[in-house]
């Protein structure tokens, strides 16, 4: 039935979103997307880490130097600074600002009370007033290095304060008096020195831009490089898994084409040695049971016909003889030859249903009961000797009890016996023991023997080592086949070897458990 364009759009999409290509793809790039994502917080968290260390540290040395300045008991106003980026102040007890760097003279405290910041690095907004680094977005929060310098009782600091257009002068001079120095251009400096009592605390700040802007540099690559990377993964897992997938594919199609008229097909074996070669082994191991076994059931079924078809053909013949003969015709002879021939039809039609009830799994031994083995091999033995076709000998027959199905064990015992005694010059021997656990039966004979090549074919369906054997005489070639089914069925196991002394013959050898 051919498919609308939406339906095969929506097949075309199921079968890509369940395909192994998507699933291997999907995970790869989830997996990788976390790997990625993790990786870049650690590396933005180390950088910031990092940074803003180097910033601290910075400021602390700032501060510090200071904190040197006003424990030698006098300080100029500008403060000397060199690190122009960093703004210091030296509050009193007050919150009164009795010194500054340059960039910050005249401007208020930058903290609300003497008794904050609780702690001596902490991070603040940068004041609108303060020019604090470069004016840019990133110029939102500063760290702030904060000491307190002087005993409780308070210290004494003298504070030179350069006025505007004079030349600083770092000279101490005394509280609240007025010194000038030349500037070199003819004019008079003034400088203007004032001494406080109190406790100070000096107040160093620095922006935060540059790490925040290092850090907003870098999320902008991460960004740009993180969809990128996982296309990347995406591409090269769509090509190695598509490379890995061919020889799949390729199975796929050749297993697709074999059919039940070309099961002697097999499929190319990858060079690649890996498990995808191994699944192209398993799959011609497969094939080569599938063939064997569609040749064995098409020879089981050639051979099945034939066998059924000769007794039909002696009905059949026997009875158009009388038919057209009927003054000549011994009616009762023909009626007997007939039901002779529909008796061997009727085994050999259980026979094959047997064996057919076997193959599909069922379980062919229902009753389990104690049965002692040596009862029917004796009782066949006694069958043999009122043939008298040959000699039979039981000597070696002692006690052996099983458990298993009679019907079928007595079927085991005269299959072989029938067997024996039709390739037999003159005597079959029997022999029964216990042996480890196992009753061991043996069935010889002193015929041609099986050569060691065709023991296993003997127990085939329909198997015959003489062709031009009559059938009457050599059976339906199903009795040996039938021995090893119900044997095995017991638990047991079945062989055809040469005598132990080397005379001439076959020897079957039957192991079924010992009754427990």
């Amino acid at each position: 039935m051919a498919l609308k364009k939406g339906q095969r759009n929506y097949f075309w999409f199921h079968r890509l979103l369940y395909s192994v290509r998507f699933k291997i793809t999907l995970v790869s790039v989830v997996v990788v997307g976390f790997a990625l994502f993790g990786a870049s917080q650690v590396l933005l968290t180390t950088l910031r880490s990092q940074l803003q260390s180097s910033v601290i540290s910075q400021t602390k040395t700032q501060e510090a130097a200071v904190v040197s300045l006003l424990s030698s008991g006098s300080v100029s106003n500008p403060l000397p600074l060199p690190r122009s980026e960093i703004a210091v102040q030296v509050i009193d007890s007050h919150n009164n600002v009795v010194a500054s760097t340059s960039g910050i003279v005249g401007q208020s405290s930058a903290v609300t009370s003497f008794a904050s910041p609780k702690t001596a690095v902490s991070f603040v907004p940068v004041p609108k007033w303060m020019s604090v680094g470069d004016a840019d977005e990133f110029n939102r929060r500063a760290v702030m290095v904060t000491s307190t310098v002087g005993a409780p009782s308070g210290m004494n600091l003298s504070v030179t304060n350069a006025q505007s257009d004079l030349t600083l002068s770092l000279s101490p001079t005394s509280s609240d008096s007025q010194s000038t120095q030349s500037s070199g251009g003819g004019a008079t400096p003034k400088i203007v020195t004032k001494t406080y009592h109190s406790v100070f605390k000096v107040m160093a700040l620095e922006s935060m831009s540059t790490v925040d802007q290092s850090a907003h540099t870098v999320v902008n690559v991460i960004s740009i490089a993180f969809p990128l990377l996982l296309v990347i993964v995406a591409l090269l897992v769509i090509m190695l898994t598509s490379r890995t997938l061919k020889p799949v594919e390729r199975i796929n199609r050749e297993v697709a084409s074999i059919t039940g008229s070309n099961l002697h097909n097999r499929i190319s074996v990858p060079p690649s040695m890996d498990e995808i070669s191994e699944l192209a082994v398993t799959m011609n191991q497969m094939l080569e049971r599938l063939d064997n076994s569609a040749e064995r059931s098409k020879r089981f079924v050639a051979d099945a016909s034939h066998e059924l078809r000769s007794p039909l053909s002696a009905i059949q013949a026997e009875l158009e003889v009388g038919i057209l003969h009927p003054e000549a015709t011994d009616w009762h002879r023909t009626a007997t030859d007939a039901l002779e021939e529909s008796r061997r039809m009727q085994r050999i039609v259980e026979d094959l249903l047997m064996l057919a009830r076997a193959d599909s799994g069922k379980v062919l031994v229902h009753t389990l009961l104690p049965v002692d083995l040596d009862d029917l091999v004796l009782g066949e033995a006694a069958r043999l000797r009122v043939s008298g076709l040959v000699a039979v000998d039981t000597r070696a027959v002692s006690g052996g009890r099983v458990t298993g199905d009679p019907h079928y064990l007595l079927r085991v015992v005269r299959n072989l016996s029938n067997n024996a005694a039709r390739h037999a010059r003159s005597k079959v021997t029997f022999a029964l023991h216990n042996a480890g656990g196992l009753v061991q039966l043996e069935v010889s004979d002193d015929g041609k023997g099986v050569p060691e090549e065709l023991r296993e074919k003997i127990f085939e369906r329909f198997a015959r080592l003489d062709e031009a054997r009559s059938r009457d005489d050599g059976g339906s070639g199903l009795g040996l086949s039938i021995v090893r089914t119900i044997v095995e069925a017991h638990g047991g196991t079945v062989e055809v070897t040469g005598k132990p002394d080397g005379s001439g013959g076959a020897r079957f050898v039957v192991r079924i458990p010992t009754l427990t």
